[in-house]
């Protein structure tokens, strides 16, 4: 299989670069926002394979990191798949989220305390 660009999809090399890749992305994507805090530590994202979650306390910080996220994934080369784009709120009150990307609204789901899109 020729590849044009990027690595194959069966290269064994395929995790290992994205992983660099999604990490520097992400570092400059979110460095600066929020204070999530988690055992004293502060955590803007969680990253399983090629799934991220950004977390934030209040609507406003997840709306600028989704933002920034967006922009500098453009920087380099990359789209979100907003298809696949869900926003979680955990929290005690039922007031509802609005998180825009691209001018799309995005749907919510109310469970604990945190905001979570991922």
């Amino acid at each position: 299989m020729k590849t044009g660009r990027g690595v194959a999809q069966e290269c064994c090399l395929l995790p290992v670069l994205f992983n660099l890749y999604s990490e520097c992305l992400t570092k400059e994507a979110v460095e600066g926002f929020g204070h999530f805090k988690i055992g004293g530590q502060i955590i803007h994202t969680v990253k399983y394979a090629d799934d991220l979650l950004l977390l934030a306390k209040e609507e406003k910080v997840l709306q600028d990191m989704t933002d920034k996220l967006t922009e500098t994934g453009r920087c380099y080369g990359m789209e979100m798949n907003v298809e696949k784009t869900k926003i979680m709120r955990i929290s005690r009150q039922p007031f509802p989220v609005k998180i825009m990307i691209d001018q799309n609204n995005y749907s919510m789901w109310n469970l604990l305390n945190i905001w979570v899109a991922c």
